[in-house]
């Protein structure tokens, strides 16, 4: 005869097991978004046209959207902190979600048809959740200024449009150097720096650790008296010289141009 007490121990051990085996099923179980940030945001030379590089947070694969000049300088200026003297599109939008009390959640890039991206706007009013479709360069330009997440779809990783950043050179378009990693100047960002198409080099990030001297939103122009053109004259002059070298950085810092001593390291 089975006492009660054996068919609580009974009990028990089905329900750790039934538990163990849904804990190690989740952990096997990929999720079908992978968040992803902004690498960079250049110029194809191949194309001639802008080029948003999207990367998982473990730095192990790209994606490459190209994208129009108009979402491409709306993308970058927001990420350099750079405020129009008159609101623009995304942000004309941004002020209009805010005062109608929709709240931004997320961006999701989910499909690639005859060469095409297509994202997701995720919203909610109140009780209410929105969906939207949308270009993946408007979302992720709003994304940026709500400073929201964005995620691409796993399979699109996988796919041969992405891009293994543990090869050497995988990415074009950005180039690091002494903690400061620097970009193509767009005709656009160009425009707004009031600057001619081609001279000068945009710099998108600086390293916490880094002595540059330099700050995002600063313009390169030249080096050493040297014109600054583009990532390839940036790359040249650096190539080869010993750590430890000064070299003399112009430098565009709003309306105002300025020296800064920088050492390669």
């Amino acid at each position: 005869m089975v006492t009660s007490h054996c068919l609580h121990r009974s009990a028990q051990r089905c329900v750790l097991a039934l538990l163990v085996v849904t804990l190690f099923g989740c952990r096997g179980r990929e999720s079908a978004e992978v968040e992803v940030e902004i690498r960079s945001v250049g110029v194809d030379r191949d194309a001639g046209a802008p080029v948003l590089v999207l990367q998982d947070k473990a730095k192990r694969v790209a994606l490459p959207i190209w994208i129009g000049p108009a979402e491409a300088q709306a993308i970058a200026m927001q990420l350099e902190g750079i405020n129009p003297p008159r609101p623009m599109t995304h942000d004309l939008m941004k002020t209009a979600l805010d005062q109608a009390g929709v709240e931004f959640e997320r961006v999701v890039i989910g499909d690639l048809k005859d060469s095409t991206y297509y994202a997701r706007i995720f919203l909610r009013s109140g009780r209410k959740d929105l969906e939207l479709d949308s270009r993946p360069s408007d979302a992720i330009a709003l994304a940026v200024r709500f400073h929201k997440p964005i995620f691409v779809a796993r399979a699109l990783l996988r796919q041969d449009v992405a891009i293994d950043l543990r090869q050497p050179g995988a990415v074009d378009g950005a180039f690091t150097f002494a903690g400061i990693t620097v970009q193509e100047l767009t005709d656009e960002l160009a425009g707004y720096f009031e600057l001619p198409p081609g001279n000068g080099v945009l710099v998108a990030d600086v390293a916490r650790n880094a002595r540059a001297g330099v700050q995002r939103g600063d313009v390169i122009l030249e080096m050493d008296g040297d014109k600054i053109a583009n990532l390839t004259t940036l790359q040249k002059k650096i190539a080869g010289l010993p750590a430890g070298t000064h070299v003399d950085l112009a430098v565009k810092r709003g309306s105002a141009q300025i020296h800064v001593d920088l050492t390669i390291e």
